[in-house]
């Protein structure tokens, strides 16, 4: 594996420390210095293992741009019990109810809930595989659909822990989506898995490609400006931040 040494510290920020992660690459030709802005991590590539101290040095001569990039606002949300959470584009609270073997299950009750049986230092990691496979299932209706509109063969479908696209198609057909999409309307999910589907035929983002989007029926303008106001928070959602070691 290129990636062979990994150190967990911390990084003092001034008024406050954030955890710092210097990982070996061999394969880098350069310190990388890279800002995890919702896990509030500060990672660092050194190309050598005899290069970390060296790469501890280059973070702590930055910690202005470091700090520059952190938001306050879009900090880590790891599911716990008693939150509200938007799934399906409709807040839901999390209850922590049966055994660790209970399915995951919405309850519609005068408040809907999202139900995860365990307990709670597992509760985080369960509700986010369980939005894993929802957001898989209804994709790939919504994906299989358009396709079918389309006259089109898709590939796989792959459902990724992604912080900066909801989608994206390869040149060979396979589709890859955010699991966070789950937690969006209904309708925001068709528009991504259309706009992903007519990737299929033009591979760009040309008028041609926009005519084919508005034809599925799907709203782009209203969905991009849905996740202008609203997409940055979903990313924060189910990320749990790792301790120092």
């Amino acid at each position: 594996m290129s990636v062979s040494h990994i150190k967990r510290t911390e990084i003092n920020l001034g008024e406050r420390a954030a955890p710092l992660v210097i990982r070996v690459n061999r394969r880098a030709k350069r310190l990388i210095l890279k800002v995890d802005p919702i896990a509030g991590e500060i990672h660092v590539t050194a190309p050598t293992k005899r290069a970390m101290p060296e790469a501890l040095a280059f973070a702590n001569e930055r910690i202005d741009w470091i700090v520059s990039q952190l938001n306050e606002k879009l900090q880590a949300r790891p599911f716990m019990e008693g939150d509200s959470i938007p799934f399906q584009g409709a807040p839901h609270r999390i209850v922590r109810n049966g055994g660790p073997r209970a399915p995951v299950r919405v309850d519609h009750d005068l408040i809907p809930v999202i139900r995860v049986g365990g307990e709670p230092e597992h509760l985080n990691r369960r509700l986010v595989d369980w939005m894993k496979s929802e957001a898989r299932r209804e994709l790939t209706a919504r994906v299989d659909r358009y396709c079918t509109q389309l006259d089109r063969k898709r590939r796989s479908i792959r459902v990724r822990d992604t912080r900066t696209r909801w989608g994206s198609c390869s040149s060979d057909g396979a589709l890859s989506f955010s699991w966070r999409l789950i937690m969006a309307p209904p309708d925001i999910l068709d528009y991504v898995a259309a706009h992903e589907c007519v990737h299929l035929i033009h591979m760009n983002h040309s008028p041609a490609f926009w005519r084919q989007v508005a034809a599925l029926g799907v709203d782009a303008r209203a969905a991009e400006n849905w996740f202008e106001d609203n997409g940055a928070e979903l990313f924060t959602y189910g990320v749990q931040t790792k301790q120092a070691a």
